[in-house]
Order: structure tokens, then sequence, then C-alpha cells
């Protein structure tokens, strides 16, 4: 079988590293991958550039997120052509311009031809300024001609999109995002006295670094202590946060390959997003045995159970504070928590449960093409 994956751009983080995980898994299920991909803003990094894939990569010039007409139309002929080359069984697009470009390019070289777009998290809110988000959910609806299955990583994102009136009487399965889980044993928390938390993402506004800065502050006008925060990223309000976190007790390590193999000296990881699918980084935080505190938005709940597989916060950072402030006083329970989530990963979200889901669906559209 041979599968074409079209995304806008391979910057570093969930999709990128989600079809790294899924092609390396498919090759050995007889799944010949290809991914068409583009190039990342000025201030991203190329995930492709330090992680060798096990498809074939296909970079093309003028595919980018900024919206430009005429390179937007040289992508979609040049993806056009990549189809023709390739010639593959089916077309799995995912992010917003790879997939509208990528489904109107693979039915214009075959109506027959099988096509799946992956919806890996919210298309509207906190992505997008709102005349730019209803232009979006207008070109979704309209995408549905051109889309034999729709893949959501959540129910809830799922939910949320359908109820926009997106992708009504499309095929959906929901398949949760897997990651290679590891044997090893879960590490003991360390003895230290401090809450050590971990922060991992990109220095956007979806994903509101400044946020957990104002969980720090509020955790210190408490006149708690022991309590220390490191964040591992970059992005374009990298500086400002840095600025904003001045004289608190929160360190910068930058952008950093495999942050979850080289900080294994944690307690707990944080998620401070305003909106998500289904995060990699608490996969990742499982996989190491630590639970993860949250704002429960997006699909995040349907992998954190509260007090089971970590902890939800529905409302502003003071109240993230007083529950890292209650955990500070008693942080042996992250352990008990932090298997609880490991045993989850491994029993519902491994990457051979995602990639075997992902056949499954392929093979039945195959057929029915």
């Amino acid at each position: 079988m041979k599968v074409l994956h079209v995304i806008t751009r391979l910057n570093t983080g969930g999709p990128a590293v989600f079809l790294d995980h899924l092609t390396n898994a498919m090759s050995n299920m007889e799944c010949q991958s290809s991914i068409v991909y583009g190039f990342c803003e000025d201030n991203e990094s190329d995930y492709a550039d330090n992680h060798k894939f096990s498809g074939e990569l296909i970079k093309i010039k003028s595919l980018h997120r900024s919206l430009n007409l005429i390179d937007d139309l040289k992508a979609f002929f040049q993806i056009r052509k990549a189809i023709i080359k390739i010639n593959p069984d089916l077309v799995n697009t995912h992010t917003s311009k790879g997939g509208v470009l990528g489904r109107l390019a693979a039915k214009s070289v075959n109506r027959k031809l099988p096509v799946i777009h992956t919806f890996h998290g919210h298309l509207i809110y906190g992505y997008f300024a709102i005349y730019k988000s209803l232009i979006f959910s207008f070109i979704e609806k309209f995408m549905s001609k051109f889309t034999d299955s729709a893949i959501a990583v959540t129910s809830e994102t799922k939910k949320s999109i359908t109820n926009l009136g997106i992708g009504k009487k499309l095929h959906w399965r929901v398949i949760p995002i897997g990651i290679p889980t590891t044997n090893d044993p879960v590490q003991q928390l360390s003895d230290n006295a401090s809450l050590k938390i971990l922060w991992v993402g990109r220095f956007t506004n979806i994903k509101d670094p400044f946020y957990a800065i104002d969980v720090i502050e509020n955790i210190l006008k408490e006149g708690i202590s022991n309590i220390e925060l490191k964040m591992v990223g970059d992005g374009e309000l990298f500086e400002e946060v840095k600025n904003a976190a001045n004289e608190l007790p929160i360190t910068f390590t930058g952008l950093m390959r495999n942050p979850f193999e080289n900080i294994k000296d944690f307690d707990l990881l944080m998620l401070s997003s305003k909106n998500e699918g289904l995060p990699l980084v608490i996969l990742e935080a499982a996989n190491h045995g630590r639970a993860t505190i949250s704002r429960n938005v997006g699909g995040v709940g349907e992998f954190i159970k509260e007090n089971q597989t970590g902890y939800l916060i529905s409302g502003e950072p003071s109240q993230m504070a007083k529950k890292l402030i209650d955990i500070s006083k008693d942080k042996k329970i992250l352990q008990v928590i932090g298997i609880s989530a490991n045993k989850l990963l491994k029993n519902d979200f491994s990457v051979e449960k995602m990639s075997s889901n992902y056949l499954s669906l392929y093979n039945e559209l195959i057929i029915r093409s």
C-alpha cells in the first residue's frame, strides 16, 4: 500500500511528531509512506532537519503557512505533480492549508482516489482572528465535497467541528494519537523538597505561556517558595515571556530535542494552552510516569482524569496555583497518579494501536474505491 501524506509544514510540534511516529510504525505494516510538506516560518524550527523519517520526504518551496495566492497556486500544481508521480493508493492530508491544497490536488488527479483529512485539533478557537476563523470554517464546509473520510484525534475535537456544520455527512473515525512506549521502570520522584514543574511547548499565543508565569506569581504571593518551573521551547513570544519571568523561580532552556529524554528530574508537567486537541506532551510525560496539570480545554480531558491520571483546572491561574500549593505539601501522590497515567498510555494511546486503526481505515477506503 502506498500512502501520500500532505501537510503544510513540519515545524517542531504535534503534527510533525505524529507523522514521524505513524509513518515509522506503518513501515512495518507493508505500508510505503511519502510526505509532501512546505517551509517553516522564520521563527520556527523544521522537525525534518533533525529527525529521519521512514517515508520519502518531498519539500515544496511554494508551500508555507502564510496566505499568498501565487505561491498557493504553485503549491497546488506541485502537490498534484507529486501525486501523479507517486500514484498512491490513498492520500491523507493534515493541517489547514495542506489539507485544502492536498485534497483539491488529489481529486483533480483522480476523483476516485480515497482522501482522508486528519483534524489534529480545533480548527477555530484560539488559532486565528475571528474573521479568519469564519473563513476557514466556510472553506472546511466546502472541502467536505473532496473528502472521503475525516479523522479526529479526540471525540471532543469531532464534536466541536461538526457542531460548526463541518463534515456532518462525512464518514468519521476518532483515532487517538499514540506514541512509542517504553518498558523502562517508572523513575521515582526526587527526594528534593521542591516541586519541580516542567513546561514544554511553543512560545505562541495558543500555548499561553503567560498563564504559566501568572501561576508562579500567584504561588509566590502566598508565601510559597518550594516550587520551581522549567520552560522548554522557543517561538515568537520567547523573549517577552522570559522578560516577564525576571526574578521568578523559572528557568528557560530554549529549543531542546527530545526534552523528556534529556530532562528526567521533574515531578509534574504543566499545560497552559488555551486550546488543544490531544497534546503529545501529556503522553510523553506519562511515558516517563509523570502526571500533568492542565487547563481543562479541548480534548485534554480524554486522557487526564481528575486525581486519577492528572489534574484539570477550569479557571484562572490562581486556581492552578492553589492546586500546586496543595500538591507541594505532599508530592508523593504524584507517583501514584503518574503510574496510572503510564498504564493508560500503554493500554489506549500506544503507537501500535494508533497505526493499526489507521491501517484499518486505509484498507476500508481502498477496498470501497
